[in-house]
């Protein structure tokens, strides 16, 4: 990395920066800094997340580094033809919002969908070296954020009062840890996406074990029932398979067999104890049934009798949105259309979705395709969760962090392996 150019030091250096930022400054924690980010006034320049200035910095300067930048962009589109479909699809969704309904309520495809393809073409031209701290920085961040969140449930106190776009703090019946991410549910769904590649750092694996455990404690802190169940059938059913095929095969002996069942009950049964004793999860296992939380994602569906065969084609602005939101009974302070498909659907009409669902078609293909089993079942994941969620019709970082992690994922544990660091 010393021998690399100033620029590209620098393009380094703001990715880290972006990185960091992502995951430490909430909308809630910026609204408290003074910053009106997911407040509804302030200026233009506010509604941009500082981390994704620092992302588009490093960028230019990653691209400056391999000499005249506008050649450097144009050679990286040819190299990465998916997530170049992808970027200029979400460029064109933009262009579509801000022409069909003015700038209002647009930034979030800056911050929530431009991000992904701008993290991917920077880390492209990092190298292995940085791109394994990039794994690791994300990762322990990612670990402190967990820890967090049990402190914050034990307490019971959060470290940032929870903002949902207004001045005043949110007071919940359940009380839900807020960490790093600030919305609950936007942490369980990362914690949850990425919990995979926990097993990936070059730690022993007691830490790694802790670290998924502290990750597993931190879903019911956040209290994500969807995140929960989604961890529970997609990992776990993984997980079977793949202890069958071991069996199976003769890989595992008697004793490997009986003292891991031993071991995995008493595992287990501790893990069940620490969530008694603590009340962690009161707010998924006491709401079991469909509440009102869980019966608006039922309800969003209603939606399309509200929109007229113009609106189909061409899309609502949000503000209308919010007025249809009213006419189906949804509580504006606490509910919304809680499914990103068709609140996107909705924004954009089929002739800014289809560009969309193209581009994050393109965006998951190419994530699929450079990552082992593990972090594939984190895509199956995401998408699971976030569809329950307004998620990609919000800012987020949390696509952003997956693509970084899948993609300095491989590099990382080339660098581990080669210098004897994975155990």
């Amino acid at each position: 990395m010393q021998n690399q150019p100033l620029l590209s030091r620098i393009g380094w250096y703001l990715m880290l920066g972006a990185v960091l930022a992502s995951m430490l400054l909430s909308a809630s924690m910026l609204l408290r800094l003074g910053i009106p980010y997911d407040a509804p006034y302030g200026p233009a320049v506010a509604k941009i997340h500082p981390g994704t200035y620092c992302l588009l910095l490093a960028w230019f300067m990653a691209l400056a580094g391999r000499g005249n930048p506008l050649r450097s962009f144009v050679e990286q589109m040819a190299r990465q033809r998916l997530i170049g479909v992808y970027f200029f699809s979400m460029v064109g969704v933009f262009v579509w919002a801000v022409f069909r309904h003015g700038t209002s309520g647009a930034a979030f495809i800056i911050d929530s969908l431009w991000t992904p393809a701008i993290a991917a073409f920077t880390i492209e031209l990092l190298d292995d070296t940085q791109r394994s701290r990039l794994f690791q920085l994300v990762m322990v961040l990612l670990a402190c954020n967990a820890a967090l969140a049990l402190g914050e449930a034990v307490s019971p106190a959060r470290l940032t009062p929870l903002h949902v776009g207004r001045p005043d703090a949110v007071e919940e019946e359940y009380f839900r840890s807020s960490a790093f991410f600030g919305h609950p549910l936007h942490n369980a769904l990362i914690t949850a996406s990425l919990l995979p590649a926990a097993t990936l750092l070059p730690w022993a694996r007691g830490w790694r074990i802790l670290l998924v455990l502290v990750c597993l404690l931190s879903l019911l802190a956040f209290g994500g029932r969807t995140s929960v169940a989604a961890v529970a059938v997609v990992y776990g059913s993984y997980l079977l398979v793949r202890l069958g095929r071991y069996a199976l095969s003769g890989r595992m002996t008697y004793l490997q067999l009986t003292g891991g069942s031993l071991a995995g009950m008493l595992g287990v049964t501790a893990l069940v104890g620490v969530v008694v004793a603590t009340g962690l999860g009161d707010r998924i296992f006491n709401n079991l049934s469909i509440d009102s939380s869980a019966s608006v994602r039922l309800r969003v569906w209603d939606a399309f009798y509200f929109l007229s065969s113009t609106d189909i084609w061409f899309g609502v602005p949000p503000s209308e949105i919010d007025l249809i939101s009213l006419r189906m009974g949804l509580d504006p302070i606490y509910e919304a259309i809680e499914n990103f498909w068709i609140y996107l659907f909705m924004q954009f009409g089929l002739i800014g979705f289809l560009p969309f669902l193209v581009g994050l078609t393109c965006l998951f293909r190419m994530l699929w395709k450079n990552t082992n089993t593990p972090l594939k079942l984190s895509i199956v994941l995401y998408i699971l969760v976030a569809s329950t969620g307004n998620t990609l019709a919000s800012k987020t970082v949390s696509l952003m962090l997956l693509t970084t992690v899948i993609l300095t994922s491989a590099a990382h544990w080339r660098a581990a392996s080669m210098s004897g660091r994975i155990q």
